[in-house]
């Protein structure tokens, strides 16, 4: 019986030593951020799109969206078909400050060039945004 009680105690003495070496990994969908994830899912990014803004993977993007019930997209074939890709080159200096920005209004990079390029073309305003004279 002793021995028995020597090794449940060397058990536990291990399960304890394995506990306090355990890297614990950061919080990634805290309160604020699963508000950002039903926003992005609600604007219909995909999985894919939220877990590059949070810094998760896709499938823990569907994990947590299914433990809190939040409908994503699966497939955006109808929206791409409606859509054309556009490929946007802009030296790092800009994209740098226009990443910020985006993260500043809590969208994706792309939703903001979406957002932006939608109200030139919707006002119009072509040649008051390429105007150089400044």
């Amino acid at each position: 019986m002793d021995a028995m009680q020597d090794q449940i105690l060397l058990c536990g003495y291990l399960v304890e030593m394995a506990m306090t070496k355990k890297i614990r990994r950061p919080v990634r969908f805290t309160p604020d951020n699963l508000l950002r994830v039903r926003q992005m899912a609600a604007e219909g990014n995909s999985s894919i799109e939220i877990a590059k803004f949070m810094g998760s993977t896709p499938a823990s993007v569907k994990n947590v969206c299914c433990r809190h019930k939040i409908k994503i997209p699966r497939k955006r074939r109808s929206i791409k078909n409606a859509l054309s890709k556009l490929v946007a080159h802009l030296p790092v200096s800009l994209s740098t400050e226009f990443h910020r920005k985006a993260e500043d209004l809590q969208i994706t990079a792309s939703l903001l060039a979406s957002k932006l390029l939608a109200a030139i073309v919707a006002s119009n305003i072509y040649e008051a945004v390429l105007d150089d004279k400044d």
